[in-house]
């Protein structure tokens, strides 16, 4: 009779343990009312293995820009207000009035997802998650 349970076991033992061994499971959303000229910023905490970032966006009234950068890359509040000179150091950009982009984070590094306004006050959605 213990032999017969001793497999599902260790079976339950390693599924949970594999589970532990990915990224953090993150889940994060946020709304804004964004003037002209407006850019706003969700810090993302490093993760001890590469992560796959999914980033989904719409604008109820003009084209946003929205940048993935390395934290390192674009530090500090007042480095929002100069995000498009640092545009070339972004992982990734998607400009466009909503849509859905993956971009890859390597490990142990915090990133930086900021939302840029340019036309008109609008009303911008975003949501960033690392699960497929």
């Amino acid at each position: 009779m213990f032999r017969r349970l001793v497999p599902p076991a260790l079976l339950a033992v390693a599924l949970a343990w594999l589970a532990g061994c990915g990224p953090a499971k993150l889940n994060e959303s946020r709304t804004w009312e964004m003037e002209a000229g407006d850019a706003r910023a969700i810090d993302l905490p490093g993760q001890p293995k590469p992560q796959t970032l999914n980033v989904d966006f719409s604008s109820s009234e003009g084209d946003v820009t929205v940048y993935v950068f390395k934290e390192d890359d674009l530090k500090g509040k007042e480095a929002l207000n100069e995000v498009e000179a640092h545009a070339k150091k972004a992982l990734k950009q998607a400009k466009s009035k909503g849509e859905s982009f993956t971009v890859d984070v390597p490990e142990n590094t915090p990133a930086r997802v900021v939302v840029s306004a340019a036309g008109k006050k609008t009303t911008v959605n975003l949501k960033v998650t690392n699960q497929k």
